[in-house]
């Protein structure tokens, strides 16, 4: 009897008090300041064969009077 009448107390308990989560979102975004700074440098390397070739272009471009936009 006792034992029955502690479950129905402990039920009555464990019911009774039921926790409510609620979830709000903000009246404004989120605002995430960045200050980033890019710095690239690129370098850019031929073999002897290519340089030869680009100059010979050259040449050929300057002879004809054909501007190159650089």
């Amino acid at each position: 009897m006792i034992r029955t009448l502690f479950f129905v107390i402990s039920c009555y308990y464990l019911t009774a008090c039921t926790p409510k989560v609620q979830l709000e979102t903000p009246a404004e975004g989120i605002t995430i300041n960045m200050n980033v700074i890019v710095d690239h440098k690129i370098e850019v390397s031929m073999d002897e064969k290519s340089r030869a070739v680009i100059k010979t272009v050259d040449k050929a471009e300057k002879e004809k009077g054909v501007a190159r936009k650089k």
